[in-house]
């Protein structure tokens, strides 16, 4: 997609902050002048909802249906712009999303649809900078899709020995779509998110490190009040007003390091 980079945020361990990363990241971006797409591609609806978007008609889910039964593909119809954080989305619904995952089964290519979606709506997607996919937390056939759309995977990883734990079978995933499916895809990265001084995050951490090398950002995400309270303000930690919030200067540090490396 010309200078277009498309990132899927994943990981198939839920509570590993992937949608807040995936929102704060993108709002950063748009912060530095960078123009962000962010598509919500979890049943969940967590990051529709945080830009106060409930059970949207047009959705993700929708605009695929469009490729599997061959329809005219408008992608600019399923784009909503949230004004509050300056960036675009497109929503995603929880009994749309259920139902593709069950139809894709029987679909022909079924990892490559999204990808075709973008390919279809080639001139919209690349008057954007930057994609950024907010994936389920699953290892499933909507997770392919995505990897299969991406350049580049980020990976929320919480400072907890489970998330840690979970890091290998996404990391082969990965492997198999690369060599089957997207030979171009890479991993840009793992982010430490909800990081505490204890022991056990400290120690979590260190594990990352050591195990996972330069891969690892430089860039790691604490557990602060502000994340948990972001939803309900409609309003990204990112443009926290807060002098000293360190979270919100954690995610424009992580930012900068995502563009370095894409």
């Amino acid at each position: 997609m010309k200078n277009t980079k498309i990132i899927a945020v994943a990981n198939q361990k839920g509570g590993v902050a992937k949608t807040t990363t995936a929102i704060n990241t993108g709002v950063a971006l748009a912060i530095r002048g960078r123009k962000v797409l962010l598509i919500d591609f979890d049943p969940q609806e967590s990051l529709s909802q945080f830009f106060g978007c409930y059970a949207a008609e047009k959705n993700i889910a929708g605009l695929m249906y469009n490729v599997i039964n061959k329809r005219d593909c408008n992608i600019s119809e399923y784009i909503v712009h949230n004004e509050v954080n300056k960036i675009d989305f497109i929503p995603s619904e929880l009994n749309a999303m259920n139902k593709l995952e069950k139809d894709l089964i029987s679909v022909r290519s079924k990892e490559t649809v999204l990808k075709r979606a973008f390919a279809k709506g080639k001139e919209i997607i690349e008057k954007y900078d930057y994609v950024i996919i907010d994936c389920l937390a699953s290892l499933n056939v909507m997770l392919d899709n995505a990897l299969t759309a991406a350049d580049h995977v980020l990976i929320p990883c919480q400072a907890s020995p489970m998330s840690f734990g979970a890091l290998p079978n996404l990391i082969l995933q990965v492997k198999e779509i690369q060599e089957e499916l997207n030979d171009s895809l890479s991993i840009l990265g793992i982010v430490t998110t909800m990081y505490s001084r204890t022991n056990i995050c400290k120690n979590t951490k260190e594990m990352i490190d050591n195990t996972y090398g330069e891969l690892v950002f430089k860039t790691y995400i604490e557990q602060m009040s502000a994340v948990a309270e972001s939803p309900m303000k409609e309003k990204a930690v990112v443009l926290s007003s807060a002098q000293r919030n360190r979270v919100s200067a954690q995610y424009k540090e992580l930012a900068t390091e995502i563009e370095e490396r894409a």
